[in-house]
């Protein structure tokens, strides 16, 4: 191999080991990463979940027009436990409700703290308390920007899954369409 022709292919072997390494690290050199969009497929927000970050929760809700089932329950109540064993339980594996809602659990007995709407960390009793949760098991559904659509309160057991479901319908259209005057809950009690 002769001068000129090794000069000629020196080039083409430094832009292979740069494509090499490139791909090593998950990028090339003529399309560098993109950003992770917050409210994409690979967001940190899941369906199920505690309460933990309102302003996320909010955010991914208003990206996406679905509402917020928030299921408050406490650790000494027998009928919380036969809620979220009959209801909450099976949504969480249910494939439907998946990208319906987003499904929230608030333990009012516990020492958990969470991100509030005014970006300060709150326990859930205080969240309980300016929601005017007076008693659990309580279902409470928020609209995208926060406000309240409706609640269920108690254990009726034989009707429970019905307006469990008829709520889940109510807040998922008022998600939607949040004119609606059937989207008012606030009678019932402020939302965030």
């Amino acid at each position: 191999m002769n001068h000129a022709t090794l000069s000629a292919r020196r080039p083409f072997w430094h832009l292979g080991a740069i494509a090499l390494v490139a791909a090593l690290l998950g990028t090339t050199p003529a399309h560098a990463e993109q950003p992770v969009d917050p409210m994409g497929p690979n967001a940190a927000v899941s369906f199920v979940d505690h309460l933990t970050d309102v302003p996320t929760d909010l955010a991914y809700m208003q990206a996406h027009k679905i509402p917020m089932m928030i299921f408050f329950h406490a650790s000494y109540c027998g009928y919380c436990v036969a809620v979220d064993n009959e209801f909450i339980i099976p949504m969480r594996l249910d494939p439907k409700y998946k990208n319906r809602l987003l499904i929230r659990r608030v333990q009012v007995d516990a020492d958990t703290k969470y991100i509030g709407i005014d970006g300060k960390k709150h326990d859930y009793p205080y969240l309980a308390n300016k929601l005017h949760v007076r008693g659990v098991p309580y279902i409470l559904f928020l609209a995208p920007d926060g406000s309240r659509i409706t609640s269920i309160q108690g254990t009726a057991m034989d009707y429970y899954g019905y307006y469990l479901n008829q709520d889940i319908d109510l807040a998922t259209d008022c998600a939607q369409h949040p004119k609606q005057k059937k989207c008012d809950g606030s009678a019932d009690g402020p939302g965030l």
